[in-house]
């Protein structure tokens, strides 16, 4: 093929893709900004927060129409940097307030310090948090987990 051969279908490949640029933006990935989280409306309220290297454990309270969970909207949350997992409560008779069997895990609450038993053997140890407050990361994957 000639030089001027190739200009002409390189020119019409230029225009094919000035154009599906203009019709193709829902794909299009924007930047996150930190500061979009703190304008995000939160369905929820932090009721209890521990901590522990491996993670936090936060009680929440949920106040969208959403919450399908019992005791009035109230749920557990185990938050790692990375992810959030729901835990479940499993109704046992005679449970005390202190100790709270969920299918996951084991939470026995002393004081200011909690202990997390998972039934694959995991133990950690976590201390009460004040203020209530989860770093940025993590209350965007909360965020994301409710939603």
């Amino acid at each position: 093929m000639t030089r001027t051969g190739i200009l002409p279908n390189i020119r019409a490949a230029n225009e094919r893709a000035a154009t599906m640029k203009k019709s193709c933006i829902s794909g299009r990935i924007t930047t996150f900004h930190q500061q979009s989280i703190h304008s995000m409306s939160l369905a929820y309220e932090v009721m209890r927060l521990f901590a522990s290297p491996q993670g936090h454990l936060v009680e929440i309270k949920r106040h969208d129409q959403m919450a399908n969970t019992s005791d009035s909207g109230h749920e557990w949350l185990w938050v790692t940097n990375r992810s959030v997992s729901s835990l479940h409560p499993s109704r046992i008779e005679g449970e005390m307030h202190q100790v709270q069997t969920f299918r996951e895990a084991q939470l026995q609450l002393v004081d200011q310090h909690a202990e997390l038993l998972w039934f694959n053997g995991d133990r950690f140890t976590l201390e009460a948090r004040q203020p209530l407050t989860l770093p940025p990361e993590q209350r965007q994957l909360i965020h994301n987990h409710l939603s």
